[in-house]
């Protein structure tokens, strides 16, 4: 057999750890012969490399690399007459500003910020009023925190901020004249970073800015990005993925959150079976605050068939738990919240969860996209909806209504008794045909309760300097 050594040189990429004892930056590999089937699929990371046995009568082969985003490279090695080889995939092309290296693989393929001639000038002056809130989940509300980065950078292409967030939900608000209001979760309970770029898909119904969000969990958030792009195969491969998501489940006490994305990798592959209920359980109850712990959990019970059994836990009672504590911080609870309350709705006995499954379904039709990240549109954090607005906090305009729901509304003015059942089912039949055109005028529904917000308590993107 011949042995084939890949390496993983991404230095900047490797955007920092927790401690020493994570694994560090990796991704997947395929090692494909010169008739493109393939041989070995694997992963390999900043600190381990990928070795692969090949077939002695192989003398060429290829190996490829796929970013989160779906962008491969590949490099060809000439096995001839050679019984060892090594090849090494580097960012060095790809990465001139070392502070934004580590979002780059999460972008479009096609992203500019991926060139690596380091002049790539995106006009974000035009882009110097979009503003930025930051909304803290305390006490069972959502409360706005002031913005106060401990780091701020910025070039011609892109804008990013360090912070660092207290143990509990968090939201980033993001608008402006010309951007849709949109809130993205970020990470509590550490460091977070959060770059900003404008869009870099032509698809007219992108969104005008694009939030990347790291919370410096390389291997956990890896395994959320291929979810969120359904590309299993590609998580597989990471040093064997049911293993590390096991070792991250098995370290919940230590970091919460890269616990809970090892159990929704579990989930979605259908290998939760393999771990006893009880790493579940005390997930949820040790980490009460964390909405995504009491999905997992609920989701467990309900595959397993145990809400009839003797649990003193019952996946409608956590699925109110997860959602008396705010939003989840993965996009991947989002869809598993769905799961739950298409699960319970059916349930005779549980009539009063009727608010639970109404949130759970507005949330669904506000869905929007920032990776693994949840993230969905509205107002307001305490009510998200697929109606989309711009303009500055004090100044709110809609910028697109279905039909629809136009009619409807205008139909079933507020205090209707059966109004708000109905809206709900009507926004979610409504939302996939909602698309950001020019805004509408004279129109009026009041899906919130008044705004507070001040038209001077804002962060300027404009106010990072470069």
């Amino acid at each position: 057999m011949k042995n084939l050594i890949v390496t993983l040189a991404y230095n900047a990429a490797d955007y920092g750890r927790r401690d020493g004892s994570e694994t560090g930056y990796a991704l997947p590999l395929k090692v494909l012969d010169a008739e493109g089937s393939v041989l070995a699929e694997g992963a390999a990371s900043v600190d381990q490399p990928a070795s692969f046995e090949i077939l002695d009568e192989t003398e060429l082969v290829f190996v490829r690399l796929t970013w989160p985003s779906g962008r491969t490279e590949t490099q060809r090695i000439d096995l001839q007459g050679r019984s060892d080889a090594s090849v090494t995939f580097s960012d060095s092309t790809i990465a001139p500003n070392e502070w934004s290296a580590w979002a780059i693989p999460k972008l479009n393929p096609r992203t500019p910020l991926a060139l690596g001639t380091g002049a790539v000038d995106l006009y974000l002056s035009r882009y110097d009023r979009v503003w930025l809130r930051l909304w803290r989940f305390e006490a069972g509300a959502w409360v706005e925190e002031p913005l106060n980065p401990t780091g701020t950078y910025r070039n011609r292409s892109a804008w990013q901020l360090d912070l660092t967030l207290a143990s509990c939900p968090w939201l980033l608000q993001i608008g402006g004249s010309a951007v849709t209001w949109r809130f993205v979760s970020l990470p509590g309970g550490g460091p977070a970073r959060v770059l900003i770029t404008p869009r870099d898909s032509s698809d007219p119904r992108a969104d005008e800015m694009k939030v990347i969000v790291t919370g410096f969990r390389a291997d956990a958030e890896n395994l959320l990005e291929f979810l969120a792009r359904d590309s299993i195969r590609a998580v597989h491969a990471l040093a064997d993925s049911v293993l590390l998501a096991e070792k991250l489940l098995a370290e919940k006490f230590h970091d919460p959150l890269a616990a809970v994305a090892g159990a929704y990798y579990l989930l979605r592959v259908n290998a939760w079976n393999r771990l006893p209920c009880s790493w579940f359980e005390n997930l949820s109850q040790q980490f009460a605050w964390l909405p995504d712990a009491a999905i997992v959990h609920s989701i467990r019970l309900l595959r397993e068939g145990t809400e009839a059994q003797t649990s003193p836990y019952s996946p409608p009672d956590l699925l109110n738990q997860s959602l008396k504590c705010g939003w989840p911080v993965y996009s991947e609870g989002i869809t598993l919240l769905q799961e739950a309350a298409a699960s319970l709705r059916g349930s005779p006995t549980r009539t009063h969860d009727q608010d639970s499954f109404r949130d759970v379904q507005q949330l669904g039709a506000a869905k929007a996209w920032a990776g693994a990240a949840a993230s969905f549109y509205g107002r307001f954090p305490d009510d998200p909806s697929p109606l989309k607005w711009a303009g500055m906090p004090h100044a709110p305009r809609r910028r697109s209504l279905n039909p629809l729901l136009r009619d409807y509304t205008a139909t079933h003015p507020p205090g209707n008794a059966t109004r708000e059942a109905q809206l709900s089912r009507v926004i979610a039949d409504s939302a996939s045909n909602l698309k950001p055109t020019g805004s509408l005028k004279g129109e009026s529904v009041q899906l919130a309760r008044p705004s507070s917000l001040t038209p001077d308590d804002v962060f300027l993107l404009g106010s990072i300097q470069g």
